[in-house]
């Protein structure tokens, strides 16, 4: 992610690793109250009930761990570049080479419509597409085709 000013000098960039450092420690810090399952037997009344709560919300923190994840991504490094398909059917990115295969993470420039401009998702593949096709987390799939511009992080 490219450091952007705004407001009076805050760099997103900063206050968004800041944010992946918190979220780490937060992730982490929750797998330790996850773990106070012994200490339930200690307790009674409502001391019991509070723990169990906690105990039960940080096991099932997948939202967190999910922005987690997406944080960490949206820090790596993009390449923008065009896709082309190969003889075995799977396309390839022109600038690095990546070839796309389902579940592989991949950005998508929509040109035109409602939907136009950047989007962000991953390779499928399913005969109603046509073959491999864009899997859009915001938006409606779309088939890939030849000369499409995408964007890879890593």
């Amino acid at each position: 992610m490219s450091p952007i000013k705004r407001g009076r000098g805050i760099s997103a960039n900063r206050e968004v690793t800041k944010l992946g450092e918190l979220l780490a420690a937060t992730l982490d810090q929750m797998d330790r109250v996850a773990g106070l399952y012994p200490y339930l037997d200690r307790l009674k009344g409502i001391e019991r009930a509070e723990l169990q709560k906690l105990i039960n919300l940080c096991e099932n923190g997948a939202e967190i761990a999910d922005l987690a994840r997406w944080v960490e991504y949206l820090q790596k490094p993009r390449t923008e570049g065009r896709i082309f398909i190969q003889p075995n059917g799977r396309y390839v990115m022109d600038t690095t080479g990546t070839e796309f295969t389902s579940g592989r993470p991949i950005e998508v420039y929509i040109p035109g419509g409602p939907d136009r401009g950047w989007h962000l998702g991953r390779v499928e593949h399913a005969s109603r597409y046509g073959g491999y096709y864009f899997f859009n987390d915001t938006g409606d799939h779309c088939p890939l085709h030849e000369g499409m511009l995408v964007a890879v992080r890593g």
